[in-house]
Formats: C-alpha cells, structure tokens, sequence
C-alpha cells in the first residue's frame, strides 16, 4: 500500500479525499493541522515514512466570494498569500525529506479556477495559479534527485462546495457533468505511484472536460 502524506490536512476536502484514496488501496496520513514551519512539516514526513507528498491549495476560507475592488492588504494575505507561503513550506520541506530518501513525489492538487479565472475570488485564483507555477520550476529544479512534481487540478466546487456559484469554468463539461472526488483520487493515485516516474512538471485536469488547457 502506497503511504501518502496530505497536508493541509485539515480542510474538508483533505479529509474527503483521504477517504477516496483509502478506497483505492492508498494508505493517507493527514498532516497537522496548517503550518508554514518548515521543520514541523519535515519531521511529520518522515514519521509517516510514505514516498508522496500531496499538498491541498484551497478551502472554504479562501474562497469567500469578494469583490476585487474592496479586497484589503488583510482579504489578500488571508486568501492569496497564506496558501502560497503554506504550500512554499510544504515544497521546501517535501524536498528536504525526499532528498534524504534519495527520491519521492510531490503532488499538488489546486482548483482549476487559476487557468480560467473565477469572478469575486481572484486573491484565490491568483494563489492557485501561482501554485502551479512553484510546481513546475520546483519540477525542473528537483528532477535530477529522482523528486517528480505534477499537479491535478479540479473543479473549484469540488474544493470548496461554498463557491459553487462562482462561474469557474470555460464551458459546461464534455462529458456531461463534473469530475467526482473518486476521478481525483484515481489520478493523484497515479502520480504517487511508481508507474508515474517518467513524468514531471505536468498539470492533470479533473474536471470532467471542462477546461482543456495545460
């Protein structure tokens, strides 16, 4: 069984998916609750003793609907910058534990809202997207120490069921309706296994066709 780290392990949605992937003969261990400690994050992967980090960007918190005209310095730092600086520790911590180990795998899972943009969210869209970005330099910086990073990307209702009435999506979903969390587990249990060595830097959509964009 493969053992997988979620961090932040506290939203609901890292518990959903712990759920999914316990079903797909995957063994999850929820990460304390969010941290932006370094050390912290480090000592907690090495204590679960898994081969995979998969880092959750996104929760109800952070995807409040606010107009981009009254978001203040507090809004912004609360909905863009703390999951960017939560999931930088998240990465330099996976990265210091999987070079130790001699390789591992990172995955961040993320809304699709940072590739088509989302009205009355954007502090989130902007972190989501910038997300993706520090997963695929970390990518290229990483490779040559066998540390794969990849990203799955799904619908921003599915992250946070709070936003369902915010327009995320480009058109309605090619194959009729939304990806479910089991579509999304299916492929974060791939990129944690060994079938995916080949590949990194690379973005998963999981939404059921809707965004087609890399």
């Amino acid at each position: 069984m493969t053992v997988v780290v979620l961090t932040p392990g506290d939203t609901g949605f890292a518990r959903d998916l712990r759920a999914a992937l316990l079903d797909l003969d995957v063994d999850p261990v929820l990460a304390e609750p969010r941290t932006t400690d370094r050390r912290e994050l480090r000592d907690a992967f090495a204590r679960a003793k898994g081969g995979a980090v998969v880092h959750v960007c996104g929760d109800a918190a952070a995807t409040v609907p606010a107009p981009l005209g009254e978001t203040g310095p507090e809004e912004w730092d609360r909905r863009g910058e703390r999951p960017l600086r939560e999931a930088l520790a998240t990465f330099q911590a996976a990265h210091d534990h999987f070079a130790a180990a001699g390789g591992g795998r990172l995955v961040l899972v993320t809304s699709t809202a940072g590739i088509s943009g989302a009205a009355s969210v954007v502090p989130f869209v902007a972190a989501a997207e910038g997300v993706r970005a520090m997963a695929k330099s970390a990518a290229r910086q990483w490779g040559e120490r066998s540390i794969t990073v990849n990203a799955v990307l799904v619908p921003l209702a599915l992250l946070a069921p709070g936003a369902a009435g915010v327009t995320s999506f480009l058109t309605p979903p090619a194959l009729g309706a939304p990806a479910t969390l089991h579509d999304v587990a299916a492929a974060v249990r791939w990129f944690t296994g060994a079938d995916s060595t080949g590949i990194t830097g690379a973005t998963v959509v999981a939404d059921g066709g809707a965004v087609m964009a890399p």
